[in-house]
């Protein structure tokens, strides 16, 4: 079981994500700003973070900089919903996954799944 951080200001989306990763054995922690996840990242620590790239307050794009400056072996996943020029800010960033708005959470798994495996 992994402690994953879900940063994502849609609420549906959140909870749709972290009730399907509770599903399948981690322990999810949600914050629904930048802000707010930037806080979760200060108190403890994660094994994974999924955060979308588009945040109020602090960007997600900043929150892949930060994750990475202070634990660059903890993966980090984007979400993004605005096509190409998110991606590759995200990948230049160093998020270690990026998936588009729509994706099948099938695709989130394997991420997730290959992503933890990894380390």
């Amino acid at each position: 079981m992994a402690k994953i951080l879900v940063i994502e200001d849609d609420d549906g989306l959140r909870e749709l994500l972290s009730a399907f990763l509770q599903e399948v054995g981690h322990q999810v922690v949600q914050a629904s700003d930048g802000l707010e996840g930037m806080e979760c990242m200060d108190r403890e620590p994660f094994d994974l973070i999924i955060v979308d790239v588009m945040l109020p307050y602090v960007s997600g794009i900043g929150l892949v900089k930060l994750s990475k400056e202070r634990s660059p072996e903890v993966p980090v996943v984007c979400i993004t919903g605005y096509g190409n020029s998110p991606e590759k800010l995200a990948q230049e960033e160093h998020a270690d996954r990026v998936l588009s708005k729509p994706f099948d959470l099938k695709d989130l798994a394997t991420a997730v799944e290959t992503l933890l495996d990894r380390g």
